[in-house]
């Protein structure tokens, strides 16, 4: 065998195969460290040019960097360098053998192989290669001889199919990589807090954080954020901010700390271990916010006064939303609105100005969405104020069409059909609801072409739907929930929070209330659950009662009495002349 690039990797599986009783005849190596791990790891083995090495050798270890492999294995065919049934065997994690199809074209054998661990290019690695996962990527007939290989060197071979390469390593990086920059940053902080020797403080907790999180996943997240202590989390931000302030070295701190607790906050959310109140303070306490940034602002005595936000491009015809789009350049959130907006709205397009480059609002009162006798007409509008909010919060675009623009025939011939999962809850009374929602939001993701589009949690069914279609009719953009923002005594945020008088007002709080009960019930299972709900509703004589189920998050299906995990909590009422809805998501569990 011979090895093209005396790296830190090949070197050491070099040493291993050699081990196991092949010979190899030639490395190459340019650098004096390759050099060195050659003469330390293969004594007497010859250092030569790659073609020398590729005219010797039957087994040919290629070990260069990923981004040079395609041209070298290029080079190497174009030179005529590769012979019929050698067997070519690279390392890169990102590739499968299909990068090969040059050595392959001639004759030669391709194999992928990729060891899961990091190497330090010294003999200690050939004691961890033991029992060490070696993915395994190779055509059918030749994958065993890539999995002889693995077990030659003493490592344990799993096949990987090509196209799931790509994600593979990039999970690999992000845990690996990205920990090292994580830990290195907590590291820094702690020597600027005067830790001499940090290593001994973070190394007891972090063995035990990734040791849980192994075994245990995500149910092995302690913490602030767990805790929803989201005063911790804000002095934290602070502290950060100031530090960076300081020390233009660690200005990456802020931003890093500020992504992992929106992401924390998030997955913990999701899983229904932290309220939507919760939430919705911790992703508050990590915003951008003035009070996090004052050094960026005017002192507080200042003559000069700030700058008003930039007013959101407004465009109403599909040419227009054209012209204007055609001219971004980056990723593109949308956010879906029929406007009248509130807080909840604003967090939708915080979020999406996290996540993307530029963001596109929709403004769009649907008419496919309102039955007969519902509350088209009525529904609250007020384009100038909503411009005004989205401009607060750095909208780009405002997409404000007209019915007549949205469906110039009329009722469109051809609507998207929502399928059972549409036929339950909100569908059950309102027959023609979803039918019409995924009509318009397909149309507005055609038209937005979003990278990402937001969607509100408070509106469960929709956003499971909006999933669905996405993924059965393969849409290209990624679907996110965001957590319902609730006014301070707990109502959920709603445009038709408006029709409620002062009574109805205090009334609907029940919703809110039932919800937080049945949360409070989940150790003693989902019947209890819904009995302490349906305790807090029925003591309010102003709510009629349309439906409330414990029900799963994707099917919208009523889970089974004994049923455990992540479970939504629904609510649909009538409060006076006006239909509330609200949910909670909650880890269900019986507690023995």
């Amino acid at each position: 065998m011979g090895v093209v690039g005396a790296g830190r990797v090949g070197a050491v599986l070099a040493s291993a195969l050699r081990a196991a009783g092949h010979t190899v005849v030639g490395a190459s190596a340019v650098s004096h460290d390759s050099r060195d791990r050659v003469d330390a790891l293969l004594p007497g083995v010859p250092v030569l040019e790659v073609p020398d090495v590729v005219e010797r050798a039957e087994l040919i270890l290629l070990t260069v960097p990923d981004d040079a492999l395609a041209g070298l294995v290029q080079g190497i065919a174009d030179t005529g360098g590769w012979q019929p049934g050698q067997i070519v065997v690279h390392t890169a994690g990102r590739y499968g053998t299909d990068v090969l199809a040059p050595a392959q074209r001639a004759g030669a054998i391709p194999v992928a192989l990729h060891p899961a661990m990091t190497f330090t290019g010294t003999s200690i690695d050939l004691a961890r290669l033991v029992g060490c996962p070696f993915a395994v990527t190779a055509p059918g007939p030749v994958l065993p001889i890539g999995q002889a290989l693995v077990v030659e060197i003493g490592g344990e071979p799993v096949a990987l199919p090509e196209a799931a390469r790509p994600l593979y390593h990039a999970a690999l990086a992000h845990g690996a990589n990205h920990l090292v920059t994580l830990v290195t940053q907590a590291m820094r902080v702690l020597g600027r807090a005067g830790v001499d020797e940090p290593g001994l403080y973070l190394g007891p907790l972090l063995t035990a954080a990734l040791d849980g999180t192994l075994r245990d996943g995500e149910l092995a997240l302690t913490g602030p954020v767990l805790r929803g202590d989201a005063g911790t989390v804000a002095e934290h931000v602070a502290t950060l901010v100031a530090l960076a302030a300081e020390d233009a070295g660690l200005s990456d701190l802020p931003p890093a700390y500020r992504t992992l607790s929106r992401v924390t906050t998030q997955r913990a959310w999701s899983a229904g271990r932290l309220t939507d109140s919760a939430a919705q303070l911790l992703l508050d306490a990590v915003a951008e916010t003035p009070a996090l940034e004052a050094t960026s602002h005017p002192a507080a005595g200042d003559d000069a006064a700030a700058e008003p936000a930039p007013s959101p491009v407004l465009v109403r015809t599909r040419a227009d939303l054209r012209e204007v789009l055609d001219q971004q350049r980056g990723t593109r959130a949308v956010v879906m609105t029929m406007g009248a907006l509130h807080e909840g709205h604003l967090d939708l397009v915080r979020e999406a100005r996290r996540r993307a480059d530029h963001v596109v609002v929709t403004i769009f009162v649907n008419p496919l969405q309102f039955a007969p006798g519902e509350d088209l007409d009525a529904y609250p509008r007020d384009l100038e104020a909503d411009l005004a909010m989205l401009a607060s919060v750095g909208a780009d675009v405002v997409f404000a069409p007209g019915p007549d623009m949205m469906y110039p025939d009329g009722d469109p011939r051809v609507r998207v059909d929502p399928g059972p999962l549409a036929s339950v809850l909100e569908g059950a009374t309102r027959p023609t609801h979803f039918g019409g929602v995924l009509t318009v939001v397909l149309k507005l993701l055609h038209l937005t072409r979003p990278h990402v589009a937001l969607f509100g949690q408070k509106d469960a069914q929709q956003l499971a739907l909006v999933r669905a279609m996405v993924r059965d009719l393969d849409v290209d953009v990624e679907v996110v929930g965001v957590p319902i923002r609730r006014e301070p005594d707990g109502l959920a945020m709603s445009s038709r929070n408006a029709y409620l008088g002062d009574a109805d007002r205090s009334a609907a709080l029940a919703l809110s209330a039932a919800l937080e009960a049945g949360r409070a019930a989940a150790g003693a299972g989902a019947e209890q659950v819904l009995a302490a709900a349906r305790e807090h509703l029925a003591a309010e004589p102003g709510v009629r009662l349309d439906y409330l189920e414990l029900v799963d998050p994707e099917t919208m299906e009523p889970v089974s009495a004994g049923a455990s995990g992540p479970c939504l909590l629904v609510v649909a009422a009538w409060v006076g002349s006006t239909r509330l809805i609200d949910n909670t998501i909650l880890d269900l569990w019986k507690d023995e």
